[in-house]
């Protein structure tokens, strides 16, 4: 199954790039963004992704096969990670409209993998995840 994790590769091709991942983790769009300025402000939530297990951000991401990964289990990772990163309160562990969303997460997270081959270093610039020069 492809999957989006974090990479080293591919740092400092833009000025404002950082990594404070751990490589090879996965990661997620971060649920909440401060919403102020530009993509490309020193903020960074705009153009990073976060490690499920980290919690830190990174600017590149990689596709990469994880074959032991099946959807339900990618979506138990993902969920895991956002309640204890505290997106998921434990009163709204097994909430349908809960449920819904982080399925909707995981599919989006999916879909995006599955349209790159991987070994791809990618970034995201804010709504769009592009294919990160080499």
């Amino acid at each position: 199954m492809r999957v989006l994790t974090a990479t080293n590769q591919t740092q400092g091709w833009r000025a404002n790039d950082f990594c404070w991942t751990v490589e090879g983790e996965l990661v997620i769009f971060t649920p909440l963004e401060c919403g102020r300025g530009s993509i490309d402000d020193d903020c960074g939530c705009r153009r990073s992704m976060a490690g499920l297990v980290s919690h830190r951000a990174t600017t590149t991401i990689k596709v990469i096969d994880r074959e032991e990964l099946d959807p339900d289990t990618y979506f138990m990772l993902i969920s895991d990670g956002l309640r204890d990163q505290g997106y998921v309160p434990k009163e709204l562990v097994g909430n349908p409209n809960v449920n819904e969303w982080l399925r909707e997460v995981t599919d989006e997270l999916m879909s995006i993998a599955d349209a790159f081959d991987v070994t791809t270093v990618l970034e995201r610039r804010g709504d769009l995840v592009n294919v990160r020069p080499s």
